[in-house]
């Protein structure tokens, strides 16, 4: 799982906008130049250049990103603004908005502990709320005068109440449930085995099931040849990028895909 700090430092999409427009509110304050020195030294005292009892408040924080962000946007026309200048601030805002994430990721698990979502995997529920998380940092307007952690914690909140419903509404539209029979071996005694078996192989051979390409990879993985080599859901999880949780659920579709190709091979009836 990547860091949160690589989480809050997202590569900006490409536009006719310039985003760093729509991530800043406007204020005059962010026109003076002690607004751009406070801006520059708190960039400086996050990457450690700076005094280490460096610890500015969070209404300085704030003013600071978006005063980076107003910089990296603005176009004036009294002079020319080079790219690198623009860029510099675009950095600077990366720095400070990531050390904000970083210091209040105890909300996200303050708000898990007491939200639960159990419908959701831990790893969904975590990554919910860091996505939610950096979010209330991009839209918190500091200029209105209540706390970051107020905003921030209602923002976790709904996330997380929103996408547990979704998941309950998935399930209940998908209900796919685990079938211990699915993963029965097959004896070499079993009447009809053999055809069973070959039969199965050309519909993995050729596709017949109409499997995607994570749909095979994880049947891939989870019935494998060699069965010392089989991986759990988490482990396939892992080395995906998915939840254990999802990829049970991508195994079991694709598993009833199987099972109806097979219901329907005629040679079988």
């Amino acid at each position: 799982m990547r860091s949160a700090m690589q989480d809050s430092q997202k590569s900006v999409p490409s536009t006719g906008v310039d985003p760093f427009e729509l991530w800043y509110a406007p204020n005059p304050r962010l026109r003076s130049k002690a607004a751009g020195e406070q801006a520059v030294a708190i960039a400086e005292g996050v990457t450690g250049v700076r005094s280490p009892d460096f610890n500015p408040d969070e209404q300085e924080l704030f003013v600071a990103l978006h005063t980076c962000a107003y910089r990296a946007a603005r176009k004036p026309s009294g002079r020319r603004i080079l790219m690198t200048e623009r860029t510099a601030w675009a950095r600077r805002w990366e720095i400070i908005r990531g050390y904000i994430v970083e210091q209040n990721i105890g909300l996200v698990y303050s708000m898990i502990g007491r939200l639960g979502a159990r419908q959701l995997d831990e790893d969904d529920r975590l990554s919910e709320g860091m996505y939610a998380l950096t979010r209330a940092v991009d839209r918190f307007n500091p200029w209105r005068g209540y706390k970051f952690s107020t905003y921030a914690c209602n923002v976790i909140a709904r996330a997380l109440m929103r996408r547990g419903k979704q998941e309950s509404n998935h399930r209940r539209m998908f209900p796919v449930q685990h079938d211990l029979s699915y993963e029965r071996p097959v004896s070499s005694d079993d009447e009809g085995a053999d055809l069973y078996v070959e039969r199965l192989r050309r519909i993995m051979r050729h596709n017949l099931g109409d499997l995607t390409d994570l749909e095979t990879e994880i049947l891939a993985h989870r019935f494998p040849a060699d069965q010392e080599s089989r991986l759990t859901f988490q482990e396939i999880g892992n080395t995906i990028g998915l939840s254990k949780e999802r990829v049970r659920q991508i195994q079991n579709i694709a598993l009833t895909k199987l099972r109806e190709v097979l219901d329907a091979d005629p040679v079988l009836l």
